[in-house]
């Protein structure tokens, strides 16, 4: 792409400008340190020459602040989340290029479970386990740890470039991941649903805006403002009637993650027994509150909000509302 007759640098995107060969190079040879150092300074490089997306991200990131309790002003947590931003393309190109043994040690020793007994419960019904994750923490490093723990995992996956398939699926079939491409429509839905049947641990995205298939004539309320209501998880719900679990992998530090589960089974009052999507948006409005930094959806909000984040309310969301057909299942974060 050009800019006043200029080619500006990294202009298909971040994803695609860090996974430039020399990058990913760099990546498998590299301390897993100095990685993240280096791939920080190119997420540097890139937000300076486009100043727009920076812009952006502190302009919804602003919009949000003033509804929800951060508990810290606009500048320190636009910091922390570009720094967000740095670790978790880092922990994707680690995922992705880094050596598989190197990357197998990293998580077993750096990833720490909380509440995995639902987990455990959850899985020894039969009928899988639907695992709702989001955009937060180091989500990429999820897959690696529950294979390597025995757990049978399928992902709903989104990739942004042909190049991180080839790595990525790979891995995934030595780990014993199947990996499912969301753009294959509606057949990765039935997918899905044979995986729950054959008793696997299906991960998917709440927070996948642009995958999301709405429901006519409903809403769910997130970080302080009305959005559509995405039918994906209620209908895999509906479907299978596999337990919901929520799994979050917070970062503790800089190079440790706590893995935490929570059960979405329960109804909450005032919401409808199948409204799992709206459970799941509560759970990660909270941690988004405590550590808004680790969210790296910023720049994607108006894809739900329309324009009401910045004070009117007459432009809509960034998508239509389907009335029939059945949705594609949620993108996961391993290939996007």
């Amino acid at each position: 792409m050009t800019r006043g007759g200029r080619f500006v640098l990294g202009s298909k995107g971040l994803s695609c400008f860090l996974q430039g060969r020399p990058n990913t190079f760099l990546v498998r040879w590299l301390p897993l340190c100095l990685s993240r150092a280096y791939l920080g300074l190119l997420g540097r490089l890139y937000y300076a020459l486009n100043r727009h997306e920076r812009e952006l991200i502190r302009a919804n990131l602003d919009a949000v602040l003033r509804r929800i309790p951060a508990g810290a002003p606009l500048d320190p947590v636009a910091c922390q989340a570009f720094q967000g931003i740095f670790a978790h393309y880092s922990e994707k190109l680690i995922t992705a290029y880094a050596r598989a043994e190197k990357v197998y040690r990293f998580v077993e020793e750096r990833v720490e479970f909380q509440a995995e007994n639902l987990l455990v419960e959850a899985f020894s019904r039969g009928r899988g386990v639907i695992l709702v994750t989001s955009h937060f923490g180091g989500v990429e490093f999820m897959p690696v740890i529950l294979a390597r723990k025995g757990y049978p995992v399928t992902m709903v996956v989104r990739f942004k470039t042909e190049r991180l398939k080839r790595a990525l699926v790979p891995r995934g079939e030595v780990l014993g991941i199947t990996l499912l491409d969301a753009g294959g429509g509606n057949g990765v839905l039935f997918t899905a649903l044979d995986s729950l049947k054959a008793n696997q641990i299906l991960i998917t995205e709440c927070d996948e805006f642009e995958g999301w298939r709405p429901t006519p004539k409903r809403s769910a309320q997130f970080l302080g403002y009305s959005c559509p209501m995405d039918r994906t998880l209620g209908l895999l719900h509906r479907r299978s009637r596999a337990p919901v679990l929520m799994a979050l992998n917070r970062r503790v530090t800089a190079s440790r993650y706590q893995l935490k589960f929570h059960d979405l089974n329960a109804p909450e009052p005032g919401l409808e027994s199948e409204d799992i999507q709206q459970r799941a948006l509560r759970m990660l409005e909270q941690y988004i509150c405590d550590a808004p930094g680790q969210w790296y959806q910023w720049k994607n909000l108006r894809t739900i909000f329309g324009s009401q984040l910045f004070g009117s309310e007459t432009e809509e969301p960034c998508f239509t509302v389907e009335t029939g057909g059945l949705p594609a299942a949620t993108g996961s974060a391993w290939g996007s």
